[in-house]
């Protein structure tokens, strides 16, 4: 008799195989200010298409939208010394797409290096460990001198940041403040300070994500049109891991990797069903917790994605 071994079957076949590539890009000539890839020589340093060669990767990668800045880490472990030099010395981004072999797959995270260290864990193991800020260059590293005839704030506010050392551009919601102003404005300070200033008149701050500059509050946006996109995140679909607790901001929940779930370009909805949800219970003396939307949908404001390539997260 001959016994024939079948492929089990898994609940979610779409979320199974990670896949994940890792690259650092070094400028092709002194003194780069630019976002343009064709600038920049990318050097991979661990593909999951050569799984059986591929190094082991760490990240815990943090979005948060209204919150200037965002950390990350990236460690690539045992890389070679002749490409630890050169990415030590010239490394100047880091990008990270990571995904599913069957499902989903994209870039979740371009940022600049604000600092590489490396060393050794053990006798047989080192590291590599990147600590990234989001659009380091513009927040820190920035400087513009300008001065600007009166016109409206935002027009102002956008030929200001294209004057800029590192010129960079924001996407800066039509229902912020945007008072014409009777008089020229000097502009010598940081960029961001600027930024700061215009974004708080209208009750809210900037947001810094990889590269890109957004100016919105966060109320915007939760039309009906995205809410009938709204991704269904249950045990079933989506992979919702463990039990979603209720927050002072809404709810907190843990999920397989998706790289399409977004704070912005275009913000993404999510759906939750609230016998899924654990309520906090309310404590005399303290700030109550949000209260559970009445359709379950709820925007995401804030995003960690956490992963190792050879652990089990």
């Amino acid at each position: 008799m001959t016994e024939v071994l079948k492929t089990p079957e898994y609940p979610n076949k779409k979320l199974f195989g990670r896949k994940w590539k890792v690259s650092v890009l070094v400028p092709k000539s002194e003194n780069i200010n630019s976002l343009d890839l064709k600038l920049y020589t990318s050097h991979v340093l661990s593909d999951s298409d050569k799984e059986e060669k591929s190094l082991r990767v760490t990240f815990k990668i943090q979005k948060f939208g209204w919150t200037i800045p965002n950390f990350s880490e990236i460690t690539v472990y045992n890389l070679n010394p002749e490409t630890t030099g050169l990415i030590v010395k010239a490394g100047q981004r880091l990008i990270v797409e990571a995904g599913y072999v069957n499902g989903d797959f994209s870039e979740i995270y371009d940022a600049p290096i604000f600092q590489p260290l490396w060393e050794k864990e053990d006798n047989v193991t080192s590291k590599l460990t990147f600590r990234c800020v989001d659009a380091l260059g513009l927040l820190y590293e920035n400087h513009v001198e300008m001065t600007a005839a009166a016109d409206y704030q935002k027009d102002m506010i956008l030929r200001m940041l294209k004057k800029a050392n590192t010129p960079f551009t924001a996407q800066i919601s039509d229902k912020l403040e945007n008072k014409k102003l009777f008089r020229p404005k000097v502009f010598f300070d940081n960029p961001m300070y600027y930024l700061r200033k215009y974004s708080q008149q209208s009750g809210t701050l900037p947001s810094v994500i990889d590269q890109e500059v957004i100016l919105e509050r966060p109320q915007e946006k939760n039309t009906s049109i995205l809410q009938e996109k709204a991704l269904v995140v249950s045990p079933e679909k989506g992979g919702l891991i463990g039990t979603p607790t209720q927050t002072q901001d809404g709810i907190e929940f843990t999920m397989l990797l998706n790289p399409q779930i977004k704070i912005f370009n275009p913000p993404v909805l999510v759906k939750i069903n609230p016998k899924f949800i654990k309520q906090s219970e309310f404590q005399y003396g303290t700030p109550g917790p949000a209260r559970l939307d009445e359709d379950y949908t709820y925007r995401v404001i804030g995003i960690t994605h956490t992963g190792d390539t050879r652990g089990n997260d």
